[in-house]
């Protein structure tokens, strides 16, 4: 699906970011009262999330995640689209789920611009492959080389609504982490290996006999 639910949020929206992309204020702007509803992915742009307005009535469901934050007050300094997010989408099917561990995990990421941003996070939304028989897969989702995640937080200082993959986020457990992490040595997955691929065929019973020995390719 293109559309997914989010958990309720109370978030506050500048309201430059209400009225058509020709209006954004990046700095100081006023601020309206949300509620965060829904986000929607199109493969190669940026999300678009839906926010209920409560004193209009009203849910706006395309509005720009740098126009969304946690405080009623924004920042001083101008907040981009560049610095809230890494990547545009690979896919148009999206899911939003918890991992239940970092609930309520101190996340860290230097965005693209060099600003760092630090907060509690919230949710993930990652991108599956499209449903067969539906066409021609465009998406990048199921190459793990190119498959990203988003994890999303808001940032302590400005209040604006971040995310990163995992491979830009730093996850810091003050009961499992040490003061002063190691710096990683991971290597990008590049391959998508299958079960099978090194090990020799199981052929399928060709007789009625029930047989728990594995019949290898001879």
């Amino acid at each position: 699906m293109m559309y997914q639910s989010l958990p309720y949020i109370d978030v506050w929206v500048k309201k430059s970011f209400l009225m058509g992309p020709e209006n954004f204020k990046w700095g100081k702007d006023e601020m309206i009262k949300g509620v965060l509803v829904g986000v929607k992915a199109t493969r190669g742009s940026l999300f678009l999330f839906e926010v209920f307005l409560p004193e209009y009535h009203a849910s706006y469901d395309k509005v720009v995640q740098a126009g969304i934050f946690n405080k009623s007050e924004p920042p001083d300094q101008e907040i981009k689209l560049d610095d809230v997010a890494y990547w545009d989408c690979i896919a148009g099917d999206i899911e939003v789920y918890y991992k239940a561990l970092y609930q309520t995990m101190h996340v860290q990421m230097k965005t693209k611009t060099g600003k760092m941003f630090e907060g509690q996070y919230q949710f993930t939304i990652d991108f599956r492959p499209s449903v067969p028989n539906s066409g021609v897969d465009f998406s990048q989702a199921n190459w793990w080389s190119e498959h990203k995640q988003k994890n999303f937080f808001f940032d302590e200082d400005t209040g604006v609504l971040a995310c990163g993959p995992n491979n830009k986020m730093r996850y810091i457990d003050e009961s499992l982490c040490p003061a002063i992490p190691k710096k990683p040595f991971f290597k990008v997955y590049e391959q998508n290996y299958l079960s099978h691929e090194t090990h020799s065929r199981f052929f399928g019973d060709i007789g009625k006999e029930f047989d728990y020995d594995t019949k290898k390719e001879k």
